[in-house]
């Protein structure tokens, strides 16, 4: 019998305690929604990478004056990674009961996936600013920043949620 096939039978058997099996469905839930928002800061890091590629493009094209708006671009896609990444995760303790269900982590995660909505215009915005090479101006860097600080807000806005169903 291979290990894989000893742990499904093990979470099998676990699952027959009371109070268990909706304990391993709250923490699959949790766990997908970690890595969903794991995978958001990850590419929120790539695209400030990509910035700052952008900005020393920039810097050697003589556009030293649009660089500080690039820079403040940069800061809100390095605030919202960081936020992201360190949201609350909506546990609970086994044995405090059920604090947070199953529904009320599917909603998290769904709304977690929206966030992944709002990530994709930034990327493709960011990205292609690379690839045109032209020296950005205040009017291209903006509505990127609009953008980013939607993507804050939304995640803050999680954060609120998130402390309603504690209290």
């Amino acid at each position: 019998m291979k290990k894989e096939d000893i742990g499904k039978a093990m979470k099998k058997a676990a699952r027959l305690i009371p109070g268990i099996g909706s304990y391993q469905d709250r923490e699959s839930l949790r766990e997908a929604d970690k890595r969903l928002r794991v995978e958001i800061s990850r590419r929120l890091d790539e695209l400030i990478g990509v910035l700052e590629w952008v900005k020393t493009d920039q810097l050697k094209k003589g556009g030293w004056k649009r660089v500080k708006d690039l820079e403040d671009l940069q800061v809100d896609l390095e605030k919202a990674s960081r936020i992201i990444e360190r949201a609350a995760s909506g546990f609970g303790s086994l044995f405090d009961g059920a604090k947070v269900d199953e529904e009320v982590l599917q909603r998290i995660y769904e709304y977690d996936k929206s966030m992944w909505e709002v990530l994709e215009p930034i990327e493709r915005d960011i990205k292609e600013l690379a690839e045109k090479g032209k020296i950005p101006d205040q009017a291209t860097v903006e509505p990127i920043r609009k953008d980013s600080r939607n993507l804050i807000t939304k995640v803050q806005k999680r954060d609120e949620i998130l402390k309603c169903i504690f209290q």
